[in-house]
């Protein structure tokens, strides 16, 4: 048929395509000096607006069980009379 994908009768010019290679790619270079402060950095940054929700559910976490076995108790009270 001829209409295949690569062989598709159009050219496009003027676009160059560059890759890097995996094996001449430097994984820690700079990594002590830059990724590590870059991450405290990204974390200080986020850290306003998630710490409310994390305040929140840890609050909450602590708070439920207590709350829960506070209600279920029993009133000393009610059972004078029983015997």
């Amino acid at each position: 048929m001829g209409l295949e994908f690569g062989h598709l009768p159009v050219h496009i010019r003027r676009i160059a395509y560059y890759t890097l290679s995996p094996y001449e790619q430097k994984l820690w270079v700079n990594f002590f000096s830059t990724d590590i402060p870059n991450l405290f950095r990204r974390a200080i940054y986020v850290a306003p607006r998630i710490a409310p929700g994390l305040l929140l559910s840890a609050f909450v976490y602590t708070w439920t069980p207590a709350e829960h076995k506070r209600l279920n108790r029993k009133d000393p009270k009610l059972y004078e009379n029983d015997k």
